[in-house]
């Protein structure tokens, strides 16, 4: 029987260090812009100690993805949870969403200029289907919570502000006041 050497343990910050050179070669340079070659010399280790911590490319992008989305979700309940008046909810949301898309060049990058990455499944459907669920259920639930109250009229269209915030959402970016790199045109 072979001798085994023993396992060299591993370094719990080279994960990190090549997960932040991931994120930064991802958001300037795009998916396909970036090999593991170039990952691993960011982030000062061999490739082969790369794959010790992720299988491949898109294991990685996986990874950068998930804690971002994890930070987002953190900020999220951070700057808008705690409010309590539901349209105060309602407008943080969406000046959330807007800062959101200047300061995450790594969303910019990535999951609006490079549509081949949604073959990737970088989330379970699922997943990411009761996620949604979810968020409009929620933004009901404030429309509701506001006409309670009277914050919010009620001969409003309580099925169509999700919609009506997803749309808004996303129009800096295709109206150009948001520019690729993640900033607000303009600024500098």
């Amino acid at each position: 029987m072979p001798v085994r050497r023993p396992e060299k343990p591993r370094d719990p910050a080279r994960r990190t260090r090549i997960l932040e050179a991931a994120r930064r070669l991802f958001a300037e340079r795009g998916f396909k812009g970036v090999n593991l070659d170039a990952v691993a010399a960011e982030a000062g280790c061999a490739k082969g100690a790369l794959y010790l911590e992720f299988a491949d490319k898109e294991a990685l992008l996986r990874e950068v993805v998930e804690q971002a989305f994890a930070a987002i979700r953190a900020r999220f309940a951070a700057e808008v949870m705690g409010l309590d008046s539901p349209l105060d909810r309602l407008v943080a949301t969406l000046r959330f969403a807007y800062r959101q898309q200047a300061a995450e060049p790594l969303f910019g990058k990535l999951l609006r200029e490079d549509p081949d990455l949604r073959a990737l499944r970088l989330q379970d459907d699922a997943a990411s289907a009761a996620a949604a669920k979810a968020q409009v259920a929620q933004i009901v639930g404030w429309v509701d919570e506001g006409i309670a109250r009277g914050e919010i009229r009620p001969d409003v269209d309580r099925d169509a502000i999700p919609f009506v915030l997803g749309v808004l959402r996303f129009a800096p970016q295709h109206l150009g006041l948001v520019t690729s790199f993640g900033s607000f045109a303009g600024e500098r």
